[in-house]
């Protein structure tokens, strides 16, 4: 992407939180405030979770493919 894209995106993101805060009284800001950061860690640990099982899915199929290639058969001499 672009940086003007990404600044574009960011400006969105901006006028979304403005018009959110405008549909409820001025007194709810604090609790807003409150909400937004509980969703942003929610975002982040599912984020981090999602990250890890990856991550254990790459390691045990390198794992696997490992044990294919390294098995030993057994060889007959006559």
């Amino acid at each position: 992407m672009t940086k003007e894209m990404l600044h574009r995106m960011k400006t969105a993101g901006e006028y979304q939180r403005k018009a959110i805060r405008a549909l409820f009284p001025e007194e709810m800001g604090g609790h807003l405030d409150v909400i937004e950061r509980e969703m942003k860690m929610m975002v982040m640990e599912a984020a981090a979770e999602l990250l890890k099982s990856c991550n254990k899915e790459d390691a045990n199929r390198d794992g696997q493919s490992h044990e294919r290639r390294s098995k030993v058969k057994k060889v007959d001499i006559a």
